[in-house]
C-alpha cells in the first residue's frame, strides 16, 4: 500500500473503497451520502469478505436508514456446518466489509445485530449515523478490500513480527474477541494431532466429501462462488505432511492446475476466541475476523484456515481443552508472508442475486 506523507492526504486518497465501491466523488470525500444512492457500490464492497468455502451465505437490502444484513440460509453446508455457525461468522464478515463502506461515505456505521427476533435470517441492521471522518485504520483497511487473499500456498520461514501480533489482538479486543498464539512445542504437537484427526475423519466421510465437492472445481465458474482450482493450495499429500495439515478440497485428487508445493515448516497459528458461543457472538467473530485479515493484508501478510476440528463437535471441545481457551474457538489461522505471487481473486455471485429491491 502507498505510504503518504500525512495523514489529511492519506484520507482524502484513499478514504474509500477505491477498487470497489466507486465512492469518490472529484476525489474529496462524499459527505452525509444517501445510503441508497450508493446501494451498488457499498454491495459490491460488502461481497468481497470471506466465507466458508466462498460460499458467500449473504444477502442484503437497502433502506434510507440503514443496510439490512441477510443470512441466506439456501447456501448452508449441513455436514460440515450443521448449526450455521461458520455461516454467520461469513455474514459478519460481510457486516465487517458494511462497516467499512459506510465509513467511507463520510457516514458513522452504527450496527445492531439480529434486530428482528422475529425475523432470524436478519442477521444485522447497519445504519449510518451522523458525519464521520474515517480514522487511518478504516482507511488502510478499506484499500485492502480488494486486495486480501485466501493464501494455501506456502510461506516463507519469516516470523510474525510480534508488533503486527500485538495489533491484531487490538482489532480482536475492539469486537470483544481474543487471540491465542498457538507457540509452544506441545501445544503445537496437540493441536496438529487434531487437525489431523479431524481431516481423516472428514475425507473417509462419504457425506462430507460430496458436500464439499459442491463448492469445488468447474461449477464455481457457473456458481461464482466456491473455491477455484487456482485457490485449492497444496496436493492432498504435500499439504497432508505439513506441521498441521491442511485441507484436502479434491478427495485425494491432484490439486488444481498448478497445485502448490508442501507448505512452509513452521507457520503462525492463532485461533479467534469468543466469550460465549451463540449466533451474536458468531457475527462478531465474523467481523472480528475479517478485520484481523485487513489489517494483515496491509502489512504483506495473508492466512488460510484449519478449521477441520472446528467442524466436529467433540473435536471442537478437544482444542478447547487443549490450548485451556477462556471461552469458544470460533476459526483456527494459519498467517504468514506467502512465498510467491498472490493468487487471482476468488469469484463473486452478481449483485442482482445478492442485492434484494
Amino acid at each position: 500500500m502507498a505510504e503518504h506523507t500525512t495523514r489529511s492526504a492519506d484520507l482524502v486518497e484513499q478514504a474509500v473503497l477505491v477498487e470497489h465501491a466507486g465512492l469518490v466523488e472529484q476525489a474529496g470525500l462524499v459527505e452525509q451520502a444517501g445510503l441508497v444512492e450508493h446501494a451498488e457500490a457499498i454491495v459490491r464492497a460488502a461481497t468481497r469478505a470471506p466465507s466458508h468455502h466462498n460460499a458467500q451465505p449473504w444477502a442484503f437490502r437497502i433502506r434510507p436508514d440503514g443496510v439490512e444484513v441477510y443470512a441466506d440460509r439456501s447456501r448452508r453446508m449441513p455436514v460440515a456446518d450443521p448449526a450455521d455457525r461458520q455461516l454467520l461468522i461469513g455474514v459478519g464478515a460481510a457486516v465487517y466489509g458494511l462497516r467499512l463502506a459506510v465509513a467511507g461515505l463520510g457516514l458513522r456505521p452504527v450496527v445492531t445485530l439480529l434486530p428482528d427476533p422475529a425475523r432470524p435470517d436478519l442477521a444485522a441492521l447497519v445504519a449510518g449515523a451522523g458525519r464521520h471522518v474515517p480514522t487511518a485504520a478504516e482507511v488502510r483497511q478499506s484499500a485492502e478490500v480488494g486486495r486480501r487473499r485466501t493464501v494455501r500456498g506456502p510461506f516463507t520461514d519469516d516470523p510474525l513480527p510480534v508488533p503486527l501480533q500485538v495489533t491484531l489482538a487490538d482489532v480482536a479486543a475492539a469486537e470483544g474477541m481474543s487471540l491465542r498464539w498457538v507457540e509452544g512445542a506441545g501445544e503445537r504437537r496437540g493441536l496438529a494431532a487434531l487437525v489431523a484427526a479431524a481431516e481423516h475423519e472428514q475425507q473417509a466421510d462419504t457425506a462430507f466429501r460430496t458436500e464439499l465437492a459442491s463448492w469445488v472445481g468447474g461449477q464455481v465458474r457457473q456458481l461464482r462462488a466456491g473455491v477455484p482450482p487456482t485457490a485449492l493450495g497444496p496436493t492432498a499429500g504435500a499439504g497432508h505432511a505439513a506441521e498441521f495439515p491442511m485441507r484436502d478440497f479434491t478427495g485425494g485428487g491432484p490439486g488444481g492446475p498448478a497445485a502448490a508445493p508442501r507448505p512452509e515448516s513452521h507457520p503462525a497459528v492463532v485461533a479467534l476466541v469468543t466469550p460465549a458461543d451463540r449466533p451474536a457472538d458468531w457475527l462478531r467473530a465474523g467481523q472480528a475476523l475479517y478485520g484481523l485479515l485487513l489489517v494483515a493484508s496491509a502489512a504483506g501478510y495473508a492466512a488460510s484456515y484449519l478449521n477441520q476440528p472446528l467442524e466436529i463437535g467433540r473435536l471442537r471441545e478437544r482444542v478447547r481443552d487443549e490450548l485451556r481457551l477462556p471461552g469458544y474457538p470460533q476459526v483456527l489461522l494459519r498467517l504468514g508472508r506467502p512465498a510467491g505471487p498472490l493468487p487471482p481473486p476468488t469469484p463473486r455471485r452478481p449483485l442482482a442475486e445478492v442485492l434484494r429491491r
